[in-house]
């Protein structure tokens, strides 16, 4: 679902402009990020941790975790090798403390959130130059419209 994030971010670029749309979309996928974390660490750990018996190598994962939990959570974050949806729950199961963990993945989602951030400000230049600063163009209807159905389905 890693389309949703990135569609939450390009708006965000696209309404608010880079400093606002950065700095509301960094603090709200550190929150998201959390939340997960943490649910999955309470009310999801026991299915979170049958899901993971298939998977012997991530008992190595959360033994380099537990050595340096924010160096490796902050380097899981900047190199997307898995959805952060995912990595979320994964990771709730490590014994990484919720502030390393926070801080590491607020840290590491800054690049990625920066570039979609750009680009739906970049995008919005687009719009009002090819159709006016001041009227609501068709092209702003279809992305708005688009961003709304990408989070429904």
């Amino acid at each position: 679902m890693w389309y949703l994030e990135s569609s939450f971010q390009l708006g965000g670029g696209y309404l608010f402009g880079l400093p606002v749309g950065f700095v509301a979309d960094s603090i709200g996928a550190t929150i998201g990020a959390g939340a997960a974390f943490l649910l999955g660490r309470t009310i999801g750990k026991p299915f979170v941790i049958s899901k993971l018996k298939d998977y012997p190598q991530f008992r190595s994962v959360a033994l380099a975790i537990q050595r340096s939990g924010f160096k490796i959570v902050l380097l899981l974050r900047l190199v997307p090798l898995l959805p952060f949806n995912m990595l979320n729950y994964l990771l709730s199961v490590t014994p990484v403390p919720l502030l390393e963990y926070m801080l590491a993945s607020w840290i590491g989602m800054m690049p990625i959130t920066l570039a979609l951030v750009y680009v739906g400000t970049t995008l919005k230049d687009l719009s009002d130059v090819t159709h006016g600063w001041n009227e609501f163009s068709k092209t702003r209807w279809v992305s708005l419209f688009s961003l709304i159905l990408s989070q429904v389905y």
